[in-house]
């Protein structure tokens, strides 16, 4: 095949990887934004122009023929090639402009990443920011961003990792809700108090704390089940009773005297808390604004 027919068929080969990464013509038209009749032509072209069945198609899955699983190796090889070149161009320092992609949790972005982004922008203004809010974790090798932002103690191994700052959960309520009903000591006690819980699953209304060897499960329950961290804050603020917060939701509250934390010297094993860091595909070229912007969150970061 001529260097010139080549050429043509580079987009067939990054809709036909895009389509075996999701599984779906259906969600590769979405993530590419096309129709999903434009993905099957894409298929359709490859699969003529390379003489061969790339995609044995069932009603429930698609699986890759034996030259289809070559071809999609090649084919990724060659995205990845491609991506490679479009970084290093960008690795040279000097004016900083570009694409950079990331996401992080909702709470960490409304809370303490918006601000910072918002002033990145301000100072680069030749970068443009897409920035996803969401609360499971992707992963940014297969789901196109360039960086993703999550609270854990385990980071994804295979990435590079980049501690920005940690984050705790504190158990709290308001001095006028404890003076009512008194300071829980103990978290056997918070059986007998309103707790506000998170309520994304069953495991969310039992808390577990421990305390050097000793650790205590405790079934708790209350009058607001929500699982957006600002409305539980509200609710708390009122006096309505006791939540888990992260820290970095919570502090200016503790430290005005707002809200008063509780249980202190128990440790909280629930999910939401641990290392705060930033990851991204290992690379021989990471794009100058990409490591401008880490090194601009690291500098401001205030949790």
């Amino acid at each position: 095949m001529d260097t010139n027919k080549l050429m043509t068929l580079m987009p067939e080969m990054a809709v036909f990887v895009t389509v075996i990464e999701e599984g779906s013509f259906a969600r590769t038209a979405t993530r590419l934004g096309v129709a999903p009749s434009s993905v099957s032509r894409s298929i359709s072209r490859l699969e003529n122009a390379l003489e061969n069945k790339l995609i044995a198609r069932t009603t429930r899955k698609l699986n890759l023929t034996p030259i289809g699983e070559e071809v999609f190796e090649l084919c990724r090889d060659m995205l990845q090639s491609a991506k490679q070149a479009v970084d290093a161009a960008q690795t040279v320092e000097g004016e900083v402009s570009g694409v950079i992609r990331f996401a992080a949790p909702k709470a960490l972005s409304r809370q303490v990443l918006m601000p910072l982004v918002l002033d990145f922008v301000d100072t680069y203004p030749k970068v443009s920011v897409h920035f996803k809010v969401l609360d499971h974790y992707i992963d940014p090798v297969s789901d196109e961003v360039d960086v993703v932002i999550h609270i854990t103690n385990h980071p994804v191994e295979g990435l590079v990792a980049k501690k920005l700052g940690e984050s705790r959960l504190v158990v709290c309520a308001s001095p006028g809700y404890l003076h009512k009903n008194g300071t829980p000591v103990d978290p056997v006690e918070l059986s007998n108090h309103n707790c506000i819980c998170l309520g994304e699953n069953p495991a969310d209304r039992k808390w577990t704390f421990t305390q050097d060897t000793e650790e205590k499960t405790v079934a708790i329950s209350g009058s607001l089940t929500v699982n957006h961290s600002e409305i539980r804050r509200d609710a708390v603020l009122r006096g309505m009773g006791i939540s888990i917060f992260p820290e970095f939701a919570i502090k200016d509250y503790l430290a005005s005297g707002r809200v008063i934390e509780v249980l202190h010297d128990w440790y909280l094993n629930e999910r939401y808390q641990g290392e705060i860091i930033a990851q991204y595909p290992y690379s021989k070229f990471v794009p100058n604004q990409i490591k401008v912007f880490l090194a601009f969150l690291s500098e401001r970061w205030q949790v």
